[in-house]
């Protein structure tokens, strides 16, 4: 497996295991930072997964949490940034 490869498995890996954590009350104020923050989409652009996408699973995310639902319209720097906060 090349370098890579191998780090794109571990950006993968950091999402879906966040994603997961959303759901243990221990680990969701935690997961709910990274995906607010530029940890998602540091991992997300290792992972390669388009911005389009990366909104589409903010919202799933926010909609399945019970969160209350804010824009997904944090923009900064060259506009490759979304979170869930709006920030």
């Amino acid at each position: 497996m090349s370098t890579n490869m191998g780090i794109r498995n571990l950006a993968e890996a950091i999402i879906l295991q966040s994603i997961e954590d959303l759901w243990d009350l221990n680990h969701k104020s935690h997961c709910l930072t990274f995906f607010n923050g530029e940890g998602f989409n540091i991992c997300a652009g290792i992972a390669g997964i388009k911005l389009s996408d990366r909104m589409k699973l903010l919202r799933l995310i926010v909609g399945s949490t019970g969160n209350p639902v804010e824009p997904l319209n944090r923009v900064r720097g060259d506009g490759n940034e979304y979170s869930i906060g709006g920030r």
